[in-house]
């Protein structure tokens, strides 16, 4: 790499890095959404009597990275079994 490029790679780097900060900002805020309406469908389900779902596996999972820590959620909910030809 010559030094006449170093400084545009730099700019580039620095606004995908800035890009990234602002994407996970909106993720977490999303996130932050997400747990109130379940909350809500959890009490309303509750009222109404629906039955709530039971989580059989849950992982979280945390990458961290210069500057930048990503944070992984998965739940797996155990559903009904179809019966095969539907």
């Amino acid at each position: 790499m010559t030094n006449d490029n170093t400084e545009a790679y730099r700019a580039a780097f620095d606004e995908a890095s800035t890009e990234l900060k602002e994407l996970f900002g909106k993720i977490e805020q999303l996130n932050v959404r997400k747990d109130r309406v379940e909350q809500v469908v959890t009490v309303l389900g509750r009222k109404i009597g629906i039955p709530q779902p039971v989580a059989s596996h849950r992982v979280r999972l945390k990458t961290h990275l210069p500057g930048l820590t990503v944070v992984t959620r998965l739940t797996a909910i155990q559903g009904k079994k179809e019966e095969a030809g539907k």
